[in-house]
């Protein structure tokens, strides 16, 4: 499956913004949940879409590995865990618990003019904060 493209959210920045950014690895732990992931992932993607505070997102399933790459920057980190534990979102999660192996998750900073965020940039930033 390629990997969605960068989609803006509601909240536009103004040059010169720094952002929070989420870049999240989520290893399922079994094929089976990968029909259950994609279709959370597909609602989640439309809570997105007009959350506040969303500067944009995108996804990468890596459907082989069972593994899906997260990506979204944020006005600031409280849209992000407002989000992160509200709607859909919060429905997921309370769903996948104990499908998802050993998860990571990297909370970073980007300027505006940074954006889009590019997929090779959240993986070093993965790599980087790795234990």
């Amino acid at each position: 499956m390629p990997a969605l493209p960068w989609t803006p959210g509601t909240h536009q920045p103004a040059d010169g913004d720094e952002l929070h950014v989420l870049t999240s690895r989520l290893p399922l732990r079994n094929y089976a949940d990968v029909p259950r992931f994609l279709y959370w992932t597909l609602r989640i993607r439309s809570q997105l879409q007009s959350a506040p505070g969303c500067v944009g997102f995108a996804l990468d399933a890596k459907l082989i590995t069972k593994t899906f790459w997260t990506l979204s920057a944020w006005s600031d980190k409280a849209a992000m865990d407002h989000f992160a534990h509200s709607g859909t979102h919060a429905n997921m999660l309370a769903d996948m618990k104990g499908r998802i192996g050993d998860p990571n998750f990297v909370e970073s900073a980007a300027a505006a003019g940074d954006i889009p965020l590019s997929w090779a940039d959240a993986r070093a930033r993965i790599t980087e904060h790795r234990p």
